[in-house]
């Protein structure tokens, strides 16, 4: 069973916890899930800003400890939610790509230089292949332009590219499709991306229950 927890907090509450950026949200949900030093983060999250609030989405096979600030909802997700066909989707990934690095030479580097994707077709092959990865085929599929989002981590300030994409996918092999959405898509999941939200189609999927 997985865990949904949304959790409201005014933007006046987030300055004064100095929630500024990713990382920081990153470090503030983790402490919702205690664990060994040197344990992986198991959880997902992502970060709207909604008028004068921001809510944030956490997805989580452990269930939170509700922190002493903002608002926690928790809810439960039935294994049954994941036996619909298709789902309206919305994801916010990272697009990236292993671009190769010559010498002075022109020989190859062992290790290439990962760079964010721009182009609108190739945004669309890397969302496409992800989710056929994740035993989905897309049916229908749009997404914003790409924009950078910058944090800072230890003093150094790094860059992500943010890409929302939405539409409606078609499940071909559930028990992919079901780890993909425990895991994550793409990388930088730790940052906010990688959470496939999900919408079930029911008339597609007789005898199940919403």
């Amino acid at each position: 069973m997985l865990h949904l927890t949304r959790i409201r907090v005014s933007l006046l509450e987030a300055a004064r916890l100095r929630l500024t950026d990713a990382y920081a949200w990153h470090r503030a949900i983790w402490q919702a899930f205690p664990a060994p030093p040197g344990s992986p983060r198991d959880f997902l999250m992502r970060v709207d800003r909604r008028g004068g609030i921001f809510e944030v989405l956490v997805l989580s096979p452990r269930r939170p400890e509700i922190q002493t600030w903002g608002t926690w909802e928790i809810r439960n997700i039935p294994d049954r939610f994941f036996q619909f066909d298709r789902y309206v989707f919305s994801l916010r990934a990272n697009p990236t790509q292993m671009r190769v690095v010559r010498g002075s030479d022109g020989s190859r580097r062992k290790n290439g230089r990962r760079t964010g994707i721009f182009q609108p077709n190739a945004l669309r092959h890397w969302i496409t292949e992800k989710l056929l990865a994740a035993g989905c085929r897309v049916e229908s599929l749009s997404f914003d332009p790409p924009v950078r989002e910058h944090f800072y981590r230890k003093g150094r300030r790094g860059t992500h590219l943010r890409v929302d994409f939405r539409g409606i996918l078609r499940v071909e092999d559930r028990e992919r499709f079901s780890d993909a959405v425990r895991r994550g898509i793409g990388r930088a999941r730790g940052f906010g991306f990688g959470m496939l939200l999900l919408r079930p189609l029911p008339s597609h999927a007789p005898g199940a229950v919403s």
